[in-house]
């Protein structure tokens, strides 16, 4: 169930990414350039031109967290079974 949420959250991150790419070109080709390039530039975009870019800024907020609670569940879910709680006492020991 946790995967196929993930899948749905990063179809919608993806989609909403390319509409606020496409928002960033047409405000101009430095700011797409930017929402395209530059790791979190889309957050700034967003922020900066809320008005024009808020539907597409509104799901794309939403998938994140999504996605980021996915995520959480996912990790949660690993120290649960056996194999979970071997990577966590792996990566503990690498400390």
């Amino acid at each position: 169930m946790i995967a196929i949420l993930s899948l749905v959250f990063s179809i919608l991150l993806f989609v909403s990414g390319i509409m606020l790419i496409v928002k960033g070109f047409k405000q101009s080709t430095g700011w797409g350039l930017i929402n395209l390039l530059v790791p979190f530039g889309i957050f700034f975009f967003m922020a900066k031109f809320w008005d024009d870019a808020k539907g597409p800024a509104k799901l794309f907020i939403i998938a994140f967290i999504g996605y980021l609670v996915c995520a959480f569940m996912l990790v949660g879910s690993l120290s649960d079974t056996e194999a979970g709680s071997e990577l966590f006492q792996e990566l503990q020991s690498l400390e």
